[in-house]
């Protein structure tokens, strides 16, 4: 079965990157256990699909370098990158595309805006150790 939803265009993808990141702030600024249980999840989940998406991208590279470089000019694609520390070669890295500094450059940015997560809002480290490192 596939998916014929329509994709997002960058205009869309930024706007759903500005909300996210408005939604965070929000939640990063409420208090209590439950504000701290929905972030240290959020984090969690983060970190899963991270790995998802290194694996991922490790195979990709791997199998066609150059599709790495096309990979990091989609807006949405380059911040998870970013988001996640997942290289996609020396292509994309040359490009411009994705800077390690959190923000999306290049033209995936210029397509649709420099909207980003800031790198921490994601990437905090849960305060519960649940899970197994």
């Amino acid at each position: 079965m596939t998916d014929e939803r329509p994709r997002l265009d960058e205009r869309a993808v930024a706007g759903h990157l500005e909300l996210l990141d408005e939604l965070l702030s929000e939640l990063e600024s409420a208090s209590g256990p439950t504000a701290a249980l929905a972030l240290d999840a959020l984090a969690t989940l983060a970190g899963v699909y991270g790995e998802a998406l290194a694996r991922i991208a490790e195979r990709v590279v791997a199998a066609a370098p150059e599709v790495g470089a096309a990979l990091a000019d989609d807006l949405l694609l380059a911040h998870l990158f970013v988001l996640h520390g997942v290289s996609v070669g020396a292509a994309a890295q040359g490009s411009g595309a994705v800077q390690g500094s959190g923000a999306v450059q290049g033209s995936a940015a210029a397509a649709g805006g420099a909207a980003f997560i800031p790198l921490d809002a994601l990437t905090r480290r849960p305060a519960t150790s649940r899970a197994t490192p």
